[in-house]
C-alpha cells in the first residue's frame, strides 16, 4: 500500500506541470517551438522544431519532406528580405511560392489512399529507423524584422513538428491521406496568406478548386506592393548592426539530425516569465526578451 505520508500538501499527487524556480526550467515538456540555445545561435534567437519525443523515423517520405520543407525554410529565413519590416522582394516570394507548390504536388504525388494496395513493402524486413534532419533558423527575438517572414516561419516549424510526430511515422515510406492533407492544409495556408497580402488577390479567387498563383503575378510589371501597402508601411528606422551569419557560419548547422541538435533545445524565455499571474515577474522584475542580449552589443 502506498505510504500516504509522502502525499504532503506542498507536494499533492497529479498535478500539471510547474515553473521550477530552483532549475529555471519547466517541470513538464514543451510542446513549443524549440528555442535552439547553442551559443550565438542562441543569442540570435534561432530554433528547431518540436519532435515530441519521437526524433527518428522509418518513413523515408517523411523524412525527406522533413528535410526538403526545413532546407528551404532555412535558406529563406537567411535572406537580407527579412531584416526589413518593408515588404519583400518579388524574388522572396517567388522562392517561397516555389516552395509551397512543390510541397503540395509531392504530397498529392505520394499519397496512398485507403483502398490503395500498399506494394512494395518488405515482408520480411523493416526499415532502420534514422534520425530526422533539421536546419535551425532564427525565429525568437527582434532580429527577424519582417513579421510576415516570422508568421510564415512558426507555421512552417509547427507543421514539421507535426510531421515528425504523425503517426503515418510507422508506416515504411507509405503516406496516407492524412498525413499528406495536413502539410497541404499548412502550405495552402501560408499560399494564401500571400497571395491576399502581397499579390492583390481576393479570398474568393484564392479558396477557387484549382487556383494556382501564375508566375507573371511575381514580374516587375506585376507585384506592386506600393498599391497593397501604406506609406510608413513602406518606410523603417534603420537599426542598430548586429551579427548576421554568412554562408560559411552557415555551413555548420546547414542539416543537423535532430537527436544532436535536441542536445541544446530550450524554452524560449518570454515562455517562462510571462503569463504566470505576476508571480515570477515579481520575482525576476525585467525578466523576459530583455535577458537575451543582441549578439555584439556591449553588456
Amino acid at each position: 500500500m502506498a505510504d500516504k505520508t509522502q502525499l504532503t500538501p506542498d507536494k499533492p499527487a497529479f498535478q500539471p506541470g510547474s515553473y521550477d524556480p530552483d532549475s529555471n526550467t519547466l517541470q513538464y515538456e514543451s510542446r513549443s517551438i524549440w528555442w535552439w540555445d547553442n551559443g550565438i545561435w542562441g543569442k540570435a534567437g534561432y530554433a528547431i522544431p518540436n519532435d515530441g519525443g519521437k526524433p527518428t523515423s522509418g518513413n523515408e517520405t517523411i523524412r525527406k519532406t522533413v528535410k526538403f520543407l526545413g532546407r528551404e525554410l532555412f535558406n529563406l529565413m537567411h535572406r537580407p528580405d527579412v531584416q526589413f519590416s518593408r515588404p519583400f522582394n518579388s524574388a522572396w516570394l517567388y522562392d517561397l511560392h516555389k516552395m509551397l507548390r512543390l510541397g503540395i504536388k509531392r504530397m498529392a504525388d505520394q499519397n496512398v489512399d485507403w483502398t490503395d494496395e500498399r506494394d512494395g513493402d518488405a515482408d520480411h524486413a523493416t526499415n532502420t529507423t534514422q534520425s530526422f534532419v533539421v536546419y535551425p533558423v532564427p525565429y525568437f527575438g527582434e532580429r527577424i524584422r519582417q513579421e510576415d517572414a516570422r508568421t510564415w516561419c512558426g507555421q512552417v516549424l509547427l507543421l514539421l513538428s507535426e510531421c515528425m510526430q504523425h503517426s503515418d511515422n510507422d508506416y515504411h515510406d507509405n503516406v496516407t491521406s492524412m498525413f499528406t492533407s495536413r502539410v497541404q492544409r499548412a502550405l495552402l495556408r501560408i499560399r494564401n496568406d500571400m497571395a491576399m497580402k502581397y499579390l492583390g488577390f481576393s479570398r474568393e479567387e484564392v479558396e477557387a478548386e484549382g487556383f494556382d498563383i501564375p508566375d507573371t503575378a511575381f514580374s516587375d510589371a506585376t507585384y506592386k506592393p506600393d498599391q497593397l501597402f501604406t506609406s510608413s508601411e513602406m518606410v523603417e528606422e534603420r537599426m542598430p548592426d548586429n551579427w548576421w551569419p554568412t554562408t560559411n557560419d552557415l555551413t555548420p548547422i546547414a542539416g543537423i539530425p535532430i537527436i544532436a541538435a535536441n542536445v541544446y533545445k530550450s524554452t524560449w524565455p518570454d515562455q517562462v516569465y510571462n503569463g504566470d499571474g505576476g508571480a515570477i515577474e515579481a520575482a525576476w522584475p525585467g525578466g523576459g526578451i530583455n535577458i537575451i542580449p543582441v549578439p555584439g552589443s556591449k553588456p
